[in-house]
Order: structure tokens, then C-alpha cells, then sequence
């Protein structure tokens, strides 16, 4: 196949995924974003000059951030050109998180880990700046909600990949990732990424079935669930189980939606008991590590959560010193936050207490100000689906991180719920 035929193919897909009419750049761009960007793959090492020294190669995140300022930038050429107009409520917090956000980058003690973020995650102020591009970019465009399908096939792609990966057979480059044994992590190198991106998905997946109610969209709901148990990932899991409660009430009311939601349940059911005795029955062992988890965290005992406990407990520590605009973004590594097994913390492992610690308080309420326009009564059943997604990504939030390859869809996501009536 040459170059002209395989543009005529792309732009047929791309027409079926779109009407001819809403066929532009600013969707072509979008479209990129959620089909593309999460299967990006460099097998080549990346480095960049911090202060301290060069890092070591990153294959997952260093990539991804070039990609999204490369084509952020582009967005942000179109709608300066079209003059996009801003004038929802909701921009009001957010102008606020953006100031609090610059002044905490420029009282950083070390300026290019706040604008660019550390050399392993690249969650700096410009990522932040990136996604709000992207933001304003879904929530200026209409008939954004034909991005579910191409959202749903790419996590459906990444969580095939994961599957392998869970039975040995790794399929990624060798070098990229860096999932823990007996895990998956698709295309995003770390299991707690990928929980956090299947589960963010599921939804989508859910709805686009129950919908349709096609075999195509079940096989890819059920794979998608598949990548979120793979991942191991407990705090993706308990937003999980969250959201499908608020998803099955919906279905429950719809007289249509019923047997197609107990169909959906019983292949969930069924590929979770598939699963179990895999890998010397390790999804049983993590499942049944619930409840200890939740002891230990009721005792407050410092392993709670991976030490996730003995972090929080340190960055409260931290907030109360640097209250009003945090240590830097990204600088939590600086702070020499060691663990009981002799690592380094560099997240907070919640974005809220991330947010607080590192750009302080003020961008905190700023940043959950914002996000109280999203959880509000939705009007349509799009509204209703766009409305899980966040709810789900927000209560995983208290357990895991923003990471620059699932962030950028979680503001897309938000512009589209924000442009709904």
C-alpha cells in the first residue's frame, strides 16, 4: 500500500467516525489525541538535562510530553485563529488555578523541574497548560461525542496488549515499560497507569454497548474491564466497582437496558473467574489483600496502601510549612521523602494532596472549584456517561497520580462535558 492509499483509507475511517460536516482539523487533532496518543511507543532511549545530571532514559513519559506540547501548540495556533470564544462560568476557577499554578513555577527552587516536572513523570505547569489547550479545544468543537468509539477501540487495543503481558507474552519493545511481574501495563509502562486508564474508559465502553447493543462493542467493554483487573491496581478498582453501581442504576430504569446490563455482568463475571487461577491464582491474592489494606489504614499503620499512609502523613507535614503556593510543581522528589524500604517518594499518590503540596492551597480550591461544574445533573444520556468518567477518574484519584499519558484525555473528556448543554 502506498502513502496515497493509505491517506484515502485513513480518511474514509475517519469519515465513518465522523459526518462529513464535522470532519476538520480541530476533530482530527482530538481524534489523535484518544485513538493515537495512548499507543505511542518510542523504542528509543530518551533523555534530558536536568540539574542534577542527565536522567535516565524514559520510553513512556518523555515521548508523550513531546507529542503533547508538539500538538498543543498546533490547537492552540487554530483557535487563536478562530478566535474561540470563552465565557463559561467555569472559567473563572480555572483562570484562578492557572495564576496560583505560575506563581508557585516561578517560587521553585529548581525552575525546569516546575515548568517541565520531574525527569520521570514530566507533569510540570506546561502539562497542565498543555491539557487546558486541549480543554478549550473539546469544549469549542462540537459533536465531540463521536470520540467515544475511537477512545473505547484504542483502550481496547492497549488492554489486549496488558492480557499478554499477564500470561508472559510481552509484545511491547523490550526496555519500554517497566510493569511489576505478574501485571499488565499495555502501552503506558506502569500497572497503576494502566488501572487508571481502563477504568477512566470503562464507562464509554459500557454505554457504547448497552447503546448499540452489539456483540463488537460487548467484546470491547469486556476487554477493557480485562486491562483494569490486569493492572492489579486496587484504587482503580474500588472507582471501578463505584462507577459500574451508578451505571447499573441507570440501566436498571430502562426497560431495554436490562438484559443487555446482566449480559454485561455475567461476561464480567465470567472473565473475572477466568482469570483467577492465573499466575499461581495472584488476582485472588490481590483481591483478598483488600481487606488488610483497609485495616491497616483504619490503624493508620505506615504500609497501608504500598506506604501510600506514610505519604500522605508526610505531605500533610509538608503543607502545613508550605501552605500557600506548595513546594514547586513537581518538586515532591526534592523533598527527600524517604520510605520505610529505602525508595524515594515523588508523588503524593493522590492528585488532591499532589496539588496541595506542591502549588498549595489556593490552587487546590481553585482546581476543585473548577471541578465542581462537572459533577452536576447531566441532561442526556451523553451527558450521563461523560459524567462517570470523571466521577470515576476523580475517586481513583485519591490513590493514584496525574500521569502525562492519561491527563491529556481527562481534559479533553471534561471540555466535552463542559460544551453539552
Amino acid at each position: 500500500m502506498n502513502l496515497t492509499h493509505f491517506a484515502e483509507a485513513t480518511k474514509a475511517l475517519l469519515k465513518k467516525l465522523f459526518n462529513k460536516e464535522t470532519l476538520s482539523i480541530r476533530h482530527l487533532i482530538l481524534w489523535f489525541m484518544v485513538a493515537v496518543y495512548p499507543l505511542v511507543i518510542v523504542p528509543h532511549p530518551f533523555y534530558i538535562v536536568f540539574p542534577a545530571g542527565t536522567a535516565p532514559p524514559s520510553y513512556i513519559c518523555g515521548p508523550r510530553y513531546v507529542i503533547l506540547g508538539v500538538v498543543s501548540i498546533i490547537a492552540l495556533i487554530i483557535l487563536i485563529k478562530d478566535r474561540a470564544e470563552i465565557n463559561h462560568p467555569a472559567f473563572v476557577p480555572l483562570m484562578f488555578f492557572i495564576i496560583f499554578l505560575l506563581i508557585s513555577s516561578f517560587l521553585a527552587p529548581i525552575p525546569m523541574t516546575a515548568w517541565i516536572g520531574s525527569p520521570f513523570r514530566f507533569t510540570g505547569a506546561s502539562t497542565y497548560f498543555f491539557c487546558i489547550i486541549l480543554f478549550i479545544l473539546a469544549q469549542t468543537t462540537g459533536k465531540t461525542e463521536r470520540l467515544f468509539r475511537p477512545l473505547v477501540i484504542t483502550a481496547t487495543i492497549v488492554s489486549f496488549l496488558a492480557l499478554l503481558q499477564y500470561f508472559g507474552i510481552d509484545l511491547v519493545p523490550p526496555g519500554i515499560g517497566y510493569s511489576e511481574p505478574k501485571t499488565g501495563s499495555g502501552t503506558l509502562g506502569n500497572p497503576d497507569f494502566l488501572g487508571t486508564y481502563t477504568v477512566f474508559i470503562l464507562p464509554a465502553a459500557v454505554s457504547l454497548f448497552l447503546r448499540s447493543k452489539k456483540p463488537s462493542w460487548l467484546f470491547c467493554a469486556g476487554m477493557v474491564y480485562t486491562g483494569l483487573l490486569v493492572s492489579l491496581c486496587r484504587g482503580a478498582w474500588l472507582a471501578g466497582v463505584i462507577g459500574c453501581l451508578v451505571l447499573a442504576m441507570s440501566a436498571w430504569k430502562r426497560q431495554e437496558d436490562r438484559r443487555p446490563f446482566l449480559l454485561l455482568t455475567a461476561v464480567f463475571l465470567m472473565i473475572t473467574i477466568a482469570l483467577l487461577p492465573v499466575q499461581d491464582w495472584h488476582l485472588l491474592k490481590r483481591i483478598c489483600s483488600l481487606s488488610d489494606e483497609l485495616t491497616s489504614g483504619v490503624h493508620l499503620e505506615h504500609e497501608a496502601g504500598s506506604y501510600r499512609l506514610y505519604i500522605w502523613k508526610n505531605c500533610l507535614k509538608l503543607i502545613r510549612i508550605f501552605w500557600a503556593f506548595g513546594i514547586g510543581p513537581d518538586h515532591l522528589i526534592y523533598a527527600k521523602l524517604m520510605l520505610p524500604n529505602n525508595t524515594i517518594a515523588d508523588k503524593a499518590h493522590n492528585i488532591y494532596l499532589e496539588i496541595a503540596v506542591t502549588m498549595g492551597i489556593f490552587a487546590l480550591i481553585s482546581y476543585l472549584a473548577f471541578l465542581s461544574f462537572f459533577l452536576r445533573k447531566w441532561k442526556n444520556e451523553t451527558g450521563f456517561v461523560l459524567f462517570v468518567m470523571i466521577l470515576v477518574y476523580l475517586i481513583q484519584g485519591f490513590f493514584n497520580i496525574d500521569v502525562v499519558m492519561v491527563m491529556p484525555l481527562f481534559w479533553i473528556i471534561l471540555g466535552i462535558s463542559l460544551s453539552l448543554p
